[in-house]
């Protein structure tokens, strides 16, 4: 069924909520910390792996400076396969968030497993991590109407600090909007980012694939309320902030 032609019984859809927000971004934590552990790359955070891309080529590591720029091209084909999946439902009226993250579950499963197996390298499972962060970046990133960045928090401090500082410079200039509200949802999801990180490293060290396997338990949570809610769904893609 249509996102858009379900009944609507709250002002945003269900993943822009900020439940759904922080639990986004704490699977990113989880999934950097499967690939910074094992690998020295970032799954998510494709401005680090840009940084690591000029150091180590510097260096002379020309391993590492193209294991750094594969993870960033990969995780732009994520973005891209995803937009046009996203394209080919709308097309036909259906959701995506549910089908994406059903996707998401399966293969990190499937990785989790892979990474305990060590049948394959590793360096394999953290191409493919960084082509689902693609994906789950370019899916899901409004919260309540707002831009933000469940795989890469940057942006996410600049704005909480900029609301905030609004917020206390009101005797200044008031623009009559709320500010302490939206700072305190992209301080949530700051909080999410560096819990799913610091958990996913110490899941890894009982168990390497742990990390991975809680990621995929937080996005089925996240699945089943898409499937079974009977309002909006997916966030919106090209609507202007409010």
């Amino acid at each position: 069924m249509s996102s858009a032609q379900t009944a609507t019984s709250r002002p945003f859809p269900l993943l822009e909520t900020v439940w759904a927000s922080v639990s986004l971004a704490f699977v990113s934590g989880l999934l950097d910390a499967w690939t910074f552990g094992q690998l020295g790359t970032f799954a998510t955070v494709q401005s680090g792996n840009l940084i690591s891309l000029g150091y180590f080529a510097a260096d002379g590591n020309l391993g590492r400076a193209l294991l750094a720029a594969s993870s960033v091209l990969v995780f732009a084909l994520g973005a891209f396969v995803c937009s046009i999946l996203i394209l080919w439902l709308a097309r036909r009226g259906k959701s995506y968030s549910a089908p994406i993250l059903l996707g998401e579950i399966v293969v990190i499963l499937v990785l989790a497993v892979l990474s305990v197996s060590r049948v394959i390298e590793p360096m394999w499972i953290a191409w493919a991590i960084s082509f689902l962060a693609g994906v789950q970046g370019n899916a899901f990133h409004r919260e309540t109407g707002m831009l933000y960045g469940n795989i890469a928090v940057t942006s996410v401090i600049q704005m909480a600090a900029s609301l905030f500082g609004r917020a206390v410079g009101r005797r200044i200039a008031d623009d009559g909007e709320r500010h302490l509200r939206p700072a305190g949802a992209y301080l949530a999801v700051l909080v999410g980012f560096a819990a799913g990180g610091r958990l996913g490293f110490s899941f890894n060290l009982v168990w390497e694939g742990l990390s991975l396997t809680l990621a995929a338990v937080v996005l089925l949570a996240l699945w089943i309320a898409a499937v079974h809610t009977r309002s909006n769904v997916d966030p919106a893609q090209n609507a202007p902030t409010p």
